[in-house]
């Protein structure tokens, strides 16, 4: 056995290099990136297929083929990305897996680079798909192993969920042996088996309950719920925020103060936790974002008879919003539990440095100044323009913009604006990344209905925000090695926009201009392309 040191992001990827995963997808986003490059980087010591997919959706359903073959696999995926996973995983679970599957799950709270703050957890419950949450990294690295056992064992895909902060800790590791190497179940040709149709949707519904409930014996038994301490208080904590806590707590447990924690968070551990309350007079739940695990531990209480006292995010004991900060756990502790003695004080002036850090790939993007010369040759053509943008490389230009939601919703945003009849020129801004990702359907949907609007698109060449990663339009994989590119104008072309401009890196800055400007003078829909040097890749 050996011991290194690892972070969040480097623990999971081992986990998964000594389970003997065989495929590797992913569309990129922080925080589930960092597992996906330190795979990237072992792809020589061990023999596995990985690529950056064109969009989440498509790599969720590469994942699926895998493990039909019989093999592992493993899907990254941020927060924003489950949610464009969704329609393939509700008819995943009704499927029984035959390899592995396991879903790294990065969340963000706090929006440190997403345009929200989610919780991915409820979603666990509505997917109907377990889903576990390490505290810290050797935890990480031995719940990705046992995932794909129990993947396996219990025929159900699982998610491994983790926040930006979990992947910035740090510590030593012990790496077992790599037994799982070889493992290949082979392909499994059974009627109906990966087929759901009307026919057996609700005897294959009746059969994932039936996989959950037997799940769930595993979860009462399984060391990732834990509880220790004694005395008539409780303190319940789930996943990362149970490391917080106990950096909170210190290396001594406070006497008469009872722990319990949770790493599996659906299906939750009910016997587990209704032991617990019945030790306690009252309780209170540490968790991140939404009262999810709280909401459900107030039912189990309520089907028990269990009198203990629930404090948590509903009664704001504990801050719903963004990050859950050391200082905000102590400050409920010691509303909870006034005899707690700190070892560590920690205050609101801390939360820089619990803030983990983010490299701004953003820094020297040129979107500021292509916005500056779309609006002066607006300006000269006496037209007043509505700016719509996509997430990612339009960060930058936030404050620019009159609307932003999803990747690839720029365009349809655009168009219905349009269609509402507003009197204005109404632009579509996104980046090429995201023209691969799910801007191609509302492009064939604006072409076919008519539309008029202006969309531009930014190519630099990668997958800028998150850390230039390549896409289907770079000649490039995600091992740097040569690959077929699809090029934006032929496609744009081929779903039937007649006015197409390219323009940039290498043209003059009156070609910008002037391009600008026919493309804003044009009547009919229009599409520039905006090539860009990319300057942090060539540093």
């Amino acid at each position: 056995m050996d011991t290194k040191s690892l972070n969040g992001d480097q623990a999971l990827a081992f986990g998964a290099l000594d389970s003997g995963v065989k495929l590797v997808t992913s569309y990129p986003g922080s925080p589930s990136a960092g597992t996906v490059e330190t795979l990237i980087g072992h792809t020589k010591q061990q023999d596995f297929y990985i690529e950056w997919s064109s969009n989440e959706k498509v790599a969720m359903e590469m994942g699926i083929g895998a493990s039909i073959a019989g093999r592992r696999a493993l899907v990254c995926t941020k927060s924003v990305g489950l949610n464009a996973m969704i329609d393939p995983l509700m008819a995943l679970n009704l499927t029984p897996v035959h390899g592995g599957l396991v879903i790294l799950l990065g969340d963000d709270p706090g929006g440190y680079g997403s345009q929200n703050d989610q919780d991915s957890r409820p979603l666990a419950s509505f997917l109907e798909i377990p889903m576990l949450e390490p505290s810290n990294p050797s935890e990480g690295y031995a719940m990705m192993r046992e995932a794909f056992n129990a993947s396996e064992l219990y025929k159900t895909p699982l998610i491994i969920r983790h926040t930006r902060s979990f992947t910035s800790q740090n510590e030593p590791v012990k790496i077992r042996e790599k037994d799982y190497q070889n493992i290949n179940h082979g392909f499994l040709k059974e009627p109906f088996r990966f087929v759901p149709v009307p026919s057996n949707a609700v005897e294959k519904h009746r059969d994932l309950h039936k996989r959950l409930e037997t799940f769930g014996k595993w979860s009462e038994n399984t060391p990732f719920n834990r509880s220790y301490g004694f005395g008539k208080k409780g303190i319940i904590g789930a996943g990362f925020a149970f490391q917080k806590l106990q950096d909170v707590l210190g290396d001594s447990l406070q006497k008469e103060l009872k722990l319990l924690k949770l790493g599996v968070l659906y299906p939750l551990p009910k016997k587990v936790i209704a032991d617990f309350l019945q030790e306690c007079r009252k309780v209170l739940i540490v968790e991140e974002n939404e009262p999810y695990i709280e909401i459900q531990i107030k039912a189990i209480a309520h089907d028990i008879g269990c009198t203990a006292k629930i404090f948590g995010k509903l009664d704001k004991h504990i801050h719903r919003e963004g990050e859950l900060y050391r200082w905000q756990i102590q400050e409920a502790l010691l509303n909870f539990f006034p005899e707690f003695e700190l070892e560590k004080n920690f205050s609101k002036n801390d939360e820089d440095r619990e803030r983990p850090d983010k490299e701004n790939f953003c820094s020297e993007c040129g979107y500021n100044d292509i916005l500056d010369r779309l609006e002066a040759a607006a300006e000269s053509l006496g037209q007043e323009t509505v700016l719509v943008g996509d997430p990612g490389c339009l960060v930058i230009a936030a404050d620019r913009l009159d609307a932003k939601y999803a990747i690839g919703s720029a365009v349809g945003v655009a168009d219905g604006l349009t269609k509402a009849g507003i009197d204005k020129k109404v632009i579509a801004l996104f980046g090429d990344s995201s023209f691969f990702h799910s801007s191609i359907p509302a492009i064939c949907n604006v072409v076919h209905n008519r539309s008029h609007i202006l969309m531009v698109v930014l190519d630099n060449a990668a997958a800028a925000a998150s850390g230039f990663q390549p896409h289907p339009g770079v000649g490039r994989d995600a091992m740097g090695q040569k690959a077929p590119s699809s090029d934006i104008e032929h496609i744009a072309r081929a779903c039937g926009v007649k006015h197409v401009y390219t323009t940039g890196p290498k043209n003059s800055s009156s070609d910008l201009d002037e391009t600008f400007q026919k493309a804003l003078a044009c009547r009919e829909l229009a599409l520039v392309i905006v090539r860009i040097e990319n300057k942090i890749q060539e540093k």
